[in-house]
């Protein structure tokens, strides 16, 4: 059939098409609850082909390409070609650190739609030569062919004693006591005895010193030697009255680290106060009144400016001392020096610092993790999220033939000659425009990137503990696109070869579509041939801002087998690297991606060290959640009628089986306007007004431009947005903890930048905002540093927000309206749907109040279940008004052609809090002859089947409401419980990493890149010794905090010391249950 001709299918049982398909299993998804204008492509659960004897089968990606071989095999790493087996017991082992032949691409740093541009910019590029007029790439390749592989392994020899290892005399003073300790900040590194190292640092009390244990060295403080720095006096006097700071705790900052040291001041008669004996002494105290910490006067002054001889110029001969230092500390603490290839034969991504914690076979998966069954199974998926970062860009300076740098891919960067040469092969690809909404205005700043190498990054992070991916990062040139998107999330995700994946995305409902067409596209090392499951989810905090049918779709709380993760990882990621985003946009290629590299390898051990920390804080709160969430589902249970909870029960299981084929429980069925519909519309007529912008104008580079609909629909959403960050904050009590707010900070943060990105779209469609805005700041200006208002209390300035709208662009006052009636249709439904559930709750709660302990019981359960509903009718009442008095000002007493109302002036009326009453309620004071309905129940919109909140049985719309909320509360339940057995299994993966890192360094004592003499020798195996002992105390420390926690059943224990405070139940609310989009 030819391409042209065949029926557009697309495929979730294989990576394949369903025509071409000869021995594949495969499951065609079919949603009948999805928009029309959504194809069947959106399903974000995708099954890749596991047969029943645990095969995952060979296939077709697709055709395409200039190959002439459209068949490719997945099994090309496996010894059988045509399976991928899958036995009891087995592991399936990491792919052998093969490296990857040099590589020659003709990728220019300056692709783009416009070249001609480029090579304007390109013009202006800078260089640097060296000190005797050689070129820099000549040197960097020289020092890497040469000197690199001299340079580790002399670099090991220091960690040993380099020789000295003499009987047990001290050079020093020649007595007969074992030299066991050096200085490492004094030239030479002699060994000394106690005694003699001591006393040649009366005047160094600032140096670092190690000492020789068994076979390795470490550190020890002079402070713990006994060295004592006595202030008021001159070197070597005794005070007869010395004055040690409180807790004998002083801190001392120098240019060579930070260091604790034995001081004591003078209080003998005539002394100076505190600050004075210090500066005399040469330090800078760090207060006035009892200083703990100082610093001396070197670190705070490095240089002087008042003769006319100035420092020597040694900036860029120093830059390449510190790149090359760096480089050479990553190979050594990957076990480069120690490893049968050496140097070079070091492998992509094989010095990135791995996450201890996610699933890695053969190195903390149990024997068989691979056969387990389905109960157990989802443990050992992999999780991990996918997000842009358009602040860490890099200006048009150097090129990668200037500045190649030294990593060359194995970290955390993916190898650039291979990457664009990719990109470049790809690059005539279009990006398929988004079916959702939102994007346009909120995530994505301006990608134009004029006079830009690269316009951010794309990172891929472990999602539950937040680690870098060993070849996880990449340049975006032009927005987020996907052929940049693909290699970077694949080229991360082939070192972890488990079975299910989870891939979270904040557009990963636009992204999955048509990805097994551009994995064909990919180089095939990159292939997943191990994948029999992948899911794609959106991050909690994004997912609002999505169509109605993705919060049903792709959202973490409603999805089985995800537990409390949240998807928000790389938001939290950036927000510490952005800090050194405006220094590395203005560096070479290389030096960026080596730096970014040092930083990020950083970043990935702090978590390491804190590991046993995390987990008890995780378990902890994750026990508390668990017990909160199931009590109250059951008591929300036990008030509703045993045989719709049966019903509602296997509808669910039903759907968690098989979202693909299965119809969606959550879904609310309404009639009427929807706000969503109309969301969906914009986005429809945006598409169309581009194309024919393009067609009009010819020219195609405008499609980056926001649309006016677009625009003002993200700023709804943001309105939206900022009303649940209000309550959060509303929510917290008198007493949050630490926990809370930092969650709370980071939202705000998100939220923040989100607004400060439309603000800027803003200037460009409604001027008068931004004067507005900036009379209003004038007027609240902060005098701590801080923000002057709260995210949620920036004012948008909407066209009905503005003191004449009129004078506000027609067409956004027009699109604003159209969304205002949406969304005031929706929650006027959502009102009903609550009431309805309240009432019920009501009647139930009537029914059992009969005094017995039984019925007490029954009696707070159904108080706990109306508490619920009751935050829900309050929500859904505030975001009606919000949106009637919106429309009102933005249509006023519009009227038809013929003089009469509109339609929604008739459906939608002033919400007062008389109106906010069940069906079958009056007002206070009404009898039953003169009770009258509340208007909110004869909206055209309403559904109800019944006049009776008693009737469920025929009730569709009060079974509606029940259902939900029901389905909501074991969701909530159900990810509390998976959270507890996830976090086991992550502790258990901890520990065995962390074994398993053990013994790797200890069966590396020797190095296999020269230096076979006993000096030599020892220092090889020095290293290897002391990074055995770091992982065996990382491994010890996890099992004994771990241990202490299950003792106590994981309570958080009692604060000893000091007045504890009452912790009400508004303290021990998680900010993340908050704001979830329950």
């Amino acid at each position: 059939m030819p391409p042209a001709d065949r029926k557009r299918k697309r495929d979730y049982g294989s990576f394949a098409d369903l025509d071409d398909l000869s021995d594949a299993e495969c499951v065609e998804h079919q949603d009948p609850l999805s928009y029309s204008q959504l194809q069947d492509d959106d399903q974000p659960i995708i099954y890749l082909g596991s047969s029943e004897q645990g095969k995952v089968t060979r296939a077709q990606l697709g055709r395409g390409g200039n190959s002439a071989q459209t068949e490719l095999d997945f099994l090309e790493l496996s010894p059988e070609p045509e399976s991928f087996p899958i036995n009891q017991g087995d592991d399936i082992q990491l792919p052998s650190a093969t490296p990857l032949a040099p590589y020659e691409n003709s990728w220019s740093d300056n692709i783009g739609p416009d070249p001609e541009e480029d090579e304007e910019d390109s013009a202006k590029e800078k260089d640097v030569e060296g000190e005797n007029g050689t070129s820099p790439t000549s040197t960097h390749q020289e020092w890497i062919r040469d000197y690199r592989e001299a340079y580790l392994r002399e670099m090991l020899w220091l960690e040993g004693r380099g020789g000295r290892t003499s009987p047990a005399v001290c050079l020093g003073c020649g007595g007969a006591v074992a030299p066991t300790y050096r200085c490492t900040t004094c030239i030479g590194a002699e060994m000394l005895c106690k005694t003699c190292i001591v006393s040649a640092h009366q005047q160094n009390p600032f140096h670092f010193i190690e000492v020789w244990i068994d076979s390795h060295f470490e550190r020890i403080t002079l402070k713990t030697l006994g060295l004592q720095i006595q202030l008021g006096h001159a070197p070597g006097q005794v005070c007869a009255n010395p004055d040690p700071p409180r807790q004998n705790d002083f801190v001392v900052v120098d240019t060579t680290g930070i260091h604790e040291v034995n001081l004591s001041f003078c209080r003998c008669d005539g002394m100076k106060p505190h600050f004075v004996q210090l500066l005399r002494y040469g330090l800078f105290p760090g207060t006035g009144m009892e200083p703990r910490t100082a610093s001396t006067f070197p670190i705070v002054r490095l240089t002087g400016n008042v003769l006319s001889k100035s420092s020597r110029d040694r900036y860029h001969e120093f830059v390449g001392m510190v790149s090359q230092w760096r480089h050479l500390k990553m190979l050594k603490r990957a076990g480069r020096g120690h490893d049968t290839g050496g140097v070079a034969g070091t492998a992509l991504g094989s010095c990135a610092l791995r996450c201890p914690s996610c699933p890695q076979p053969g190195i903390n998966l149990p024997n068989g993790w691979a056969s387990a069954g389905p109960q157990i199974r989802w443990l050992y998926r992999l999780f991990v999220s996918i997000d842009g970062n358009f602040k860490l860009r890099r200006r048009l300076i150097s090129s990668n033939d200037k500045d190649p740098g030294y990593n060359a891919g194995w970290a955390f960067f993916v190898e650039e000659n291979r990457f664009k040469d990719h990109l470049a092969s790809q690059w005539s690809l279009p990006q398929d425009r988004s079916t959702c909404v939102a994007h346009e205005a909120v995530d994505k700043p301006d990608r134009q990137a004029r006079g830009l190498a690269a316009s951010g990054v794309i990172g891929v992070v472990c999602t539950c503990h937040e680690f870098r991916l060993p070849n996880s990062v990449g340049d975006l040139q032009h927005g987020e696109r996907y052929i940049n998107v693909d290699y970077i999330a694949f080229s991360a995700i082939h070192w972890f070869k488990v079975l299910e994946l989870i891939i979270s995305y904040d557009i990963g409902c636009q992204w999955h579509k048509k990805l097994f067409e551009r994995l064909a596209k990919l180089p095939k090392h990159l292939w997943p041939t191990f994948l029999t499951l992948l899911i794609v989810l959106i991050p909690k905090f994004h997912l609002p801002a999505h169509v109605e049918y993705c919060n049903r779709t792709y959202s973490f709380n409603l999805t089985k087998g995800v537990g409390r993760t949240d998807g928000e990882a790389p938001e939290r990621g950036w927000s510490r690297m952005n800090a050194i985003a405006k220094s590395t946009a203005e560096m070479g290629p290389g030096m960026r991606r080596d730096t970014l590299d040092d930083h990020m390898a950083d970043e990935n051990w702090g978590k390491t060290k804190k590991c046993p920390d995390i987990f008890v804080a995780k378990m902890e709160r994750a026990i508390a959640g668990k017990t909160k969430y199931e009590k109250d589902h059951a008591e929300y249970t036990a008030s509703l009628p045993a045989n719709f909870i049966s019903i509602w029960t296997q509808q669910v299981e039903t759907w968690e089986a098989d979202p693909a084929k299965n119809p969606n429980p959550y879904e609310v069925k309404t009639k009427g306007v929807s706000e969503q519909a109309v969301r969906l519309k914009l986005v429809q007529e945006a598409e169309a007004a581009d194309a024919a912008d393009a067609e009009t104008t010819g020219d195609s580079s405008n499609l980056g431009i926001v649309q006016p609909s677009l625009f003002i629909s993200a700023g709804v959403q943001l309105e939206e947005d900022q009303y649940k960050l209000r309550v959060a904050a509303s929510q917290l009590g008198n007493h949050p903890t630490k926990k809370q707010l930092t969650n709370l900070a980071e939202r705000s943060n998100i939220l923040r930048r989100r607004i400060a990105v439309w603000t800027d779209v803003q200037k460009l469609y409604i001027p008068e905002a931004e004067s507005i805005r900036l009379r209003q700041d004038s007027a609240s200006t902060a005098v701590d540093g801080k923000p002057s208002l709260e995210a949620y209390e920036i004012p948008l300035l909407l066209p009905s927000s503005l003191p004449v709208p009129s004078k506000c662009r027609p067409d956004l006052v027009k699109y604003e309206a159209q969304l205002r009636e949406g969304q005031a249709y929706d929650a006027l439904e959502e009102l009903r749907r609550y009431l309805r559930a309240r009432s019920y709750h009501y009647k139930r709660k009537h029914i059992n109040s009969r005094g017995t302990q039984a019925s007490v019981s029954a009696n707070t359960r159904s108080n706990t279940a109306i508490k619920r509903v009751q935050q829900g009718v309050d929500g859904a009442a505030v975001r009606y008004t919000r949106a009637y008095k919106a429309l009102t000002v933005l249509r006023g007493d519009e009227a038809d052609e013929n003089g009469n109302e509109e339609q929604w002036q008739v459906d939608l009326q002033k919400l007062r809090p008389s109106d906010i009453r069940g069906l079958s309620e009056g007002i206070f004071g009404d009898s039953e002859g003169t009770r009258a309905i509340s208007w909110i129940w004869k909206s055209r919109s309403s559904t109800a089947t019944s006049r009776s909140e008693e009737d469920i049985e025929g009730d569709t719309q009060l079974q509606d409401a029940l259902r939900i909320e029901f389905l909501k509360s074991r969701a909530r339940a159900n990810r509390w419980a998976e959270e507890v057995l996830l976090l086991e299994e992550e502790m258990r993966r901890t520990i065995a990493f962390f074994k398993h890192k053990a013994d790797w360094w200890y069966s590396r004592q020797a190095s296999l890149i020269g230096g076979s003499t006993p000096d030599y020798i020892e220092g090889f195996l020095a290293y290897a010794m002391s990074q055995v002992k770091v992982y065996q105390v990382l491994q010890l420390e996890c099992e004994r905090r771990w241990e202490e926690g299950r003792a106590r059943a994981w309570v958080k224990p009692v604060q000893k010391g000091g007045r504890k405070k009452k912790v009400t139940e508004e303290d021990e609310l998680d900010i993340d249950t908050l704001l979830d989009d329950d």
